[in-house]
């Protein structure tokens, strides 16, 4: 019995831990794509994150994890992914640590980010 309190007790540690980390850092996708469908082409990232970080990389269609990982000196971990053909990632770092990630469709056009904190969109 014993045993069983002590796991159980270490899993809702887990679950937790993992919730405030997750919630920590958050991007507001709705924000965001409401800027892209206003035809908006310079989007000031400050204005949908709640943190700061000290680099933010777009990645385009067909950036495996690895890449990624390669380009930016960390360990992407949980939520890294592929990015597929209709997709754009923009991955917030700090340091050396992955503070969030929000994947984009490509259909308001591809991305890039300027100056370290502007998302720049450039339609097809």
């Amino acid at each position: 019995m014993k045993y069983f309190i002590i796991s159980v007790a270490l899993i809702v540690g887990v679950i937790f831990y993992w919730a405030f980390n997750a919630s920590q850092y958050t991007v507001d996708r709705g924000k965001l794509i409401n800027f892209l469908e206003q035809g908006e082409t310079t989007i000031d990232l400050t204005k949908v994150t709640n943190f700061e970080w000290t680099k933010a990389v777009a990645f385009g269609p067909y950036t495996t994890t690895e890449m990624m990982e390669e380009s930016l000196g960390i360990s992407m971990g949980f939520g890294g992914g592929e990015v597929l053909e209709s997709n754009f990632k923009i991955v917030f770092v700090n340091d050396k640590k992955k503070l969030s990630s929000v994947t984009l469709s490509r259909e308001y056009g591809d991305y890039s980010v300027k100056d370290n904190r502007y998302l720049v969109v450039e339609k097809k």
